[in-house]
């Protein structure tokens, strides 16, 4: 990696950082396809001098602790008096801040107190997860005057990054882990720190098979157990993966898919990539070499093509062809039936759909002679999803407090394991096409929100876990719909008709949106949306990019809003 110098000035007034030479950070858009890294923003941190003020000593403690040449925050520490010293911890977390107004400084008859102010954005924890964060800083730092200057005697714990420090010192990586059954892969969201000794890419694979965030531990493998990376180099416009031990026949094709995945994001130009161990090839007669896109040949649902969503109209399922035009499925999920609604679809040609009462849930074939069978019933159930696995979840709502997560597979139900929705009324659940990640929409007295959670285990030992907050309350927020763009993006839309774009860390972004947007469904680049007009007619739209477009055809090959027209869209396992 190229070093960007950004030099670090420090006079008796102030401390501060400026670049010097080149732009000081280089986004995504500089990279040219080398795996190995770009430049990056070098933070020239210097130890304090005796004459600087305490403002001074805050200031230079602060550049210091945003200094990727300097991994162990040694010079750091120099700002600190010895006891101190001792126990602050820098890997135990990062706070990312906005900074607001000047600090202030009090001074006191044995210490002056330098307080930091602003806004609290983002918090960043020893794994790497990256979570949005909110509330005013007002972080005190407190200094004593020694022979040799200012030192600081307390601060707040780990580093504290301003946002364009934590652009310049961490990576934005996708690790690829495998799932319970080891058929799928599964996204991991990660913030790395860059190290000037290594090269993204060696860092990258380090952090992989250091295994996964606390999000995921429990739900996800990894194909790596039992080998070390030794080196990440590149050769003949191929990315040399260098490892300790080989791994199981088995786990090679998975262990393949996890190294394409990972690196993906960082080659951009479609390098491939090959695995060797101690430097020769993997295997005794030939190299193991691994396709650009080999993720994607493991895991269908990686890339899954072209896949044609369904919608109802005049009360029965329909399949949109490539022409933009439906015809009814087979069996009796497309013939006119107005007591059902909500219809889910799985991967294997079936549909789930609730009673209009929402009382009973059945299941119907989409083949010839496909009956709907009742698979489930209770006083309140929610809409139904599919997981990769064939099976079906819900959630039984006895009554406005309560929630019982329920999956349904090969006709055994089971109960599933979810105590922070036990107490709450839980409207929407669904399963990401990972089977992994989950979305749940919860409400309370000040409205819904929405939280991404962790599935684990099988059968009756699956528990629903590690819920965290991705869409908060608002002011009697109501959430109309979810979907599931693919393993690390969720849509939201609000009872407003607003449309988030949300990830699993949290971040989100809004798209423009139509204010007769009903409902949703996704699938990687598809987004569709059953919308109503002013008279109640109705259509499918879809977004190009730019604006929402009617989708579905009559006969007479227009896209008129109509009386009984699509709606409801749905892909499989959305």
């Amino acid at each position: 990696m190229t070093a960007l110098v950004v030099a670090l000035v420090c006079g008796l007034a102030s401390c501060s950082v400026i670049p010097v030479g080149m732009r000081s950070i280089v986004g995504e858009n500089g990279r040219k396809g080398n795996p190995l890294g770009d430049p990056y923003a070098r933070v020239i941190a210097v130890p304090p001098s005796p004459d600087w003020s305490a403002a001074d000593v805050v200031n230079g403690f602060k550049a210091a602790m945003a200094s990727v040449d300097d991994p162990g925050r040694e010079v750091a520490r120099k700002y600190l008096t010895d006891s101190f010293a001792r126990t602050w911890n820098p890997q135990s977390g990062v706070t990312v801040y906005r900074q607001g107004e000047p600090p202030t400084v009090q001074i006191g008859e044995k210490d002056t107190r330098v307080t930091l102010k602003g806004t609290v954005t983002a918090l960043i924890d020893q794994d790497g997860r990256y979570r949005p964060s909110g509330g005013p800083l007002n972080e005190p730092f407190v200094l004593v005057k020694g022979q040799t200057g200012w030192r600081i005697d307390s601060a707040p714990p780990g580093l504290l990054l301003s946002e364009a420090d934590a652009e310049r010192a961490y990576l934005k990586v996708d690790l690829y882990f495998l799932d319970d059954e080891e058929k799928g892969l599964v996204i991991d969201q990660v913030r790395v720190p860059i190290d000037p000794a290594s090269n993204f890419a060696k860092t990258t694979v380090e952090r992989l098979l250091r295994g996964p965030s606390s999000s995921l531990r429990g739900a996800v493998r990894s194909a790596f157990d039992g080998t070390r990376l030794i080196d990440v180099t590149t050769e003949d416009n191929r990315v040399v993966v260098d490892l300790t031990n080989r791994v199981a026949p088995e786990l090679v094709g998975p262990m393949t898919a996890q190294l394409a995945g990972t690196l993906a994001g960082l080659t951009k130009g479609g390098w491939g990539f090959e695995v060797r161990v101690r430097g020769e090839p993997y295997y005794t007669d030939n190299p193991l070499t691994v396709d650009a896109q080999e993720q994607t040949r493991f895991d269908p649902w990686m890339a899954p093509g072209e896949i044609y969503p369904y919608y109802v109209a005049d009360d029965a399922l329909w399949l949109l062809g490539k022409d933009n035009t439906g015809q009814p499925v087979l069996g009796k999920a497309g013939e006119k039936d107005g007591t059902r609604t909500d219809m889910a679809i799985s991967a294997h040609a079936q549909v789930a759909a609730l009673s209009q009462k929402g009382t009973v849930l059945s299941v119907a074939p989409l083949a010839t002679g496909g009956e709907w069978r009742q698979w489930a019933t209770g006083k309140s159930l929610a809409p139904p999803c599919w997981d990769r696995y064939q099976t079906l979840w819900t959630v039984e709502r006895p009554d406005d407090h309560t929630s019982r997560v329920i999956r349904i597979r090969d006709g055994q139900r089971y109960a599933v394991s979810a105590p922070d929705l036990d107490a709450v009324h839980v409207s929407l659940l669904k399963v990401a096409r990972d089977g992994v990640h989950v979305a749940v929409v919860v409400r309370d007295g000040a409205g819904e929100q929405v939280k991404v959670g962790t599935v684990i285990g099988r059968g009756g030992a699956t528990r629903v876990t590690n819920l965290q907050v991705v869409v908060p309350v608002e002011d009697k927020q109501r959430i109309r719909d979810i979907a599931w763009k693919d393993g690390k993006t969720l849509y939201v839309l609000t009872g407003k008709s607003d449309l988030l774009e949300v990830s699993l860390t949290g971040e989100s972004k809004s798209l423009p949106s139509n204010t007769g947007i009903e409902n949703i469904t996704a699938l990687e680049g598809s987004l569709l949306a059953g919308a109503v007009d002013d008279d109640d007619k109705r259509q499918i739209l879809y977004w190009t990019s730019s604006k929402w477009e009617p989708r579905v055809k009559n006969e007479n090959g227009r896209t008129d809003f109509a009386d009984q027209g699509p709606a409801f869209p749905a892909y499989p396992l959305d």
